[in-house]
């Protein structure tokens, strides 16, 4: 009989975000969980939430992203409690939208040490466990910011890409390891980003006119992506980009 697999989704713990979608929907596919976020209130009820709807072990992890023993601590407990680790879905992201001349040594900062450091120390923690199972499977979520010229998002467009450059070289790194590495870019999403609240009515105004479909996209629109590439048995999609734009603008 086939061990129980088991998946980390950072940043997950916000009830209307891309990460506690891929998480629900990880769930739903039969994986036990991990939820690995800041916020010790929303990460709790979301675990419980999605532990109550899918009947699977899920539980929630604090962790800080951006430091190595956090990421190493949280990592180790996973295995523990959960017994192995399958899958990482990096979707743990800030954005602080201001033109590179006004940019604050706290925004370069926060930027990147979330986006890109975050991303890298997980996937770095991870590998061992991955080895060890056997194999696995490691989404990044990166942007079509990395791929267009969006104002006001220099920083956080540098960090996506960097996202990419990562990935792409980790997945040809870990082949051997039959570890696949994919990247999900996606377009305008109805996340509040950038927000400590849920989203807004008019939130997102602005963007309507550039989406095809006449409206934003939702999370569980990217994460139903994500879960594709989380879970696909085949090494297809290892060094590939996901672009999730909607049709906005085509790759």
């Amino acid at each position: 009989m086939a061990e129980q697999k088991v998946a980390i989704v950072t940043g997950a713990a916000r009830p209307w975000g891309i990460g506690f979608a891929v998480a629900q929907g990880l769930a739903q596919k039969g994986l036990d969980v991990a939820i690995a976020d800041l916020r010790e209130d929303w990460g709790n009820e979301s675990a419980r939430k999605i532990a109550a709807e899918s009947g699977r072990r899920v539980i929630f992890v604090k962790t800080d992203v951006t430091s190595r023993a956090s990421v190493g601590a949280a990592v180790e407990r996973v295995a523990r409690e959960l017994g192995r680790i399958d899958v990482l879905a990096n979707v743990a992201g800030i954005i602080i939208p201001e033109p590179l001349e006004k940019m604050t040594d706290e925004g370069f900062d926060k930027q990147i040490n979330v986006n890109l450091r975050g991303t890298a120390l997980f996937c770095q923690a991870v590998i061992p466990h991955m080895r060890a199972a056997g194999g696995g499977r490691i989404v990044n979520i990166a942007s079509g910011a990395a791929y267009q010229p969006l104002l006001q998002q220099c920083i956080y467009s540098a960090t996506k890409a960097g996202v990419v450059a990562l990935s792409r070289v980790l997945a040809r790194e870990l082949t051997r390891d039959k570890i696949v590495v994919t990247v999900v870019a996606p377009g305008a999403t109805g996340t509040a980003m950038g927000k400590e609240g849920p989203p807004e009515p008019g939130d997102h105004a602005r963007l309507i006119p550039h989406m095809p479909w006449g409206r934003v996209l939702e999370p569980s629109e990217i994460a139903d992506v994500v879960i594709y590439a989380a879970t696909n048995p085949s090494h297809i999609l290892t060094g590939q980009v996901l672009h999730c734009y909607g049709g906005a603008y085509m790759v």
